[in-house]
């Protein structure tokens, strides 16, 4: 056992609910026998670079995130049982061959930045922007692979994310939440200065107009086709498969390309969504990419297939306890302090940068003996440091919150009180005070 990939748990009948962790999953099934690798249920906090996929390489003890920078890393360090064709030309092979095997690679470098620059998106908008399709389906997926209570933290930073991925395409009207917070509940002013009827006293027999009755997705279906159609009409075009199983040189790409091709084509199709614009789009006009991912999960996912059954782990063999109970409630600290106002985002920029940085470090110290203990102490002091000046920020913000709390009134208690003045004769000025004087003496 040399490899560990650390990727997003299972989700919509698929190993992985991530395209670039499905698509390190298939390739690693493809190319290697199960017995040189693990697979391990994680999420980004719970590993060193912050970012999944993660490959963590035991013989070296290095960790290498991202779909190709993980093939790349396989194919530098093979384990015994690899094969991948395409990793390199076979010895003795003709000229017109490698020539061939180059173009392919070219083509796949092509098509992976196409994948990633334009097929992504197109799935954010679909799985993550669109807020049907993310209440009902892709945030429980979320819910279900996450332990408690990181689904409360994890999912909507992944939509965040996605949703600044797909920001580019100008579809913010699929996220009907983001519009409604906009909107507040407390707005009866019109941008015109009008004063807008509230909705509960509105006449239900008043007429809707069509753009009302619409979904977002309704709304803006031609433009979704079109940005489909400009990604699956390229997509389309492409020999994803050899014309036989024996004659792999014939094929056009390469297996790592295939298989990030395969992750984002499932995930655009196999989700049961409440509003399926893409999925339609697909099964309507592009069926031979709808066999290619039919074909393509059997032969990597299926019992009798080239991979054989997945060899999923419930634990890290490097020792790592991030999905024990204390490693949870600590990624659970962490997401909330990503999100404190003012300073969250300072503290996830230093977050990331700390796991870049880590592991080059923890590298260069291993050849200087006695030294490295020093300047991980050092750096651990630094760390113990931050978190503590962390904590006592967090209480300080708890204790002002609470003092706030304390100062309110109490619930339903009214916060102004108007009371009628008391009517005198010394309140009707000098006349009143004139009066006052007159009874003082009959008195």
């Amino acid at each position: 056992m040399v490899l560990e990939l650390h990727v997003w748990g299972p989700a919509f009948h698929l190993p992985s609910i991530d395209a670039e962790c499905l698509a390190a999953v298939a390739y690693l099934s493809q190319t290697t026998n199960s017995a040189e690798y693990r697979l391990i249920q994680s999420s980004p906090s719970a590993v060193p670079t912050h970012h999944l996929p993660a490959l963590h390489d035991l013989t070296s003890d290095t960790w290498t995130s991202g779909f190709g920078p993980i093939t790349a890393h396989i194919r530098a360090h093979p384990p015994p049982t690899f094969r991948d064709n395409d990793a390199s030309p076979p010895p003795g092979s003709s000229h017109s061959a490698q020539s061939r095997q180059r173009a392919a690679a070219a083509d796949a470098t092509a098509y992976s930045a196409f994948l990633t620059a334009h097929a992504a998106p197109l799935l954010a908008l679909s799985l993550y922007v669109s807020s049907a399709n993310w209440a009902a389906t892709t945030r429980p997926a979320y819910s279900a692979i996450l332990p408690f209570p990181l689904p409360w933290i994890e999912p909507s930073a992944v939509r965040a994310a996605m949703a600044d991925r797909a920001g580019h395409l100008g579809m913010s009207s699929l996220d009907t939440d983001a519009a409604d917070a906009e909107k507040g509940s407390g707005d009866s002013v019109s941008s015109a200065g009008w004063v807008q009827v509230p909705a509960s006293l509105r006449s239900k027999m008043a007429a809707t107009s069509v753009k009302e009755a619409l979904t977002p997705e309704q709304a803006s279906r031609i433009r979704l086709d079109g940005m489909a159609a400009d990604v699956l009409d390229v997509l389309a075009e492409v020999e994803w498969e050899p014309a036989s199983a024996t004659a792999v040189d014939e094929a056009t790409t390469t297996t790592a390309v295939r298989c990030l091709a395969f992750a984002y084509l499932a995930l655009m199709l196999l989700p049961d969504v409440p509003r399926p614009w893409l999925k339609d789009v697909m099964r309507a006009r592009y069926p031979g990419l709808c066999d290619f991912i039919g074909r393509f999960a059997i032969d990597c996912f299926s019992a009798g297939g080239a991979g054989g059954p997945l060899p999923w782990a419930t634990s890290s063999s490097g020792g790592s306890s991030s999905n024990s109970v204390g490693g949870v409630c600590a990624r659970f600290a962490h997401g909330l302090a990503g999100e404190m106002p003012l300073v969250g985002r300072q503290w996830r920029r230093w977050w990331t940068q700390r796991g870049k940085k880590q592991q080059p470090e923890e590298q260069h110290q291993k050849g200087l003996g006695k030294q490295t203990v020093v300047t991980r102490n050092g750096s651990k002091n630094k760390d113990v440091l931050l978190l503590a000046g962390a904590g006592l920020a967090t209480l300080a913000v708890v204790n002002a919150a609470v003092f706030w709390y304390r100062a309110l009134p109490p619930f339903g208690a009214p916060v102004q009180t108007w009371r009628l003045p008391l009517v005198s004769l010394s309140t009707l000025g000098a006349a009143g005070a004139m009066f006052a004087s007159v009874l003082s003496d009959v008195e």
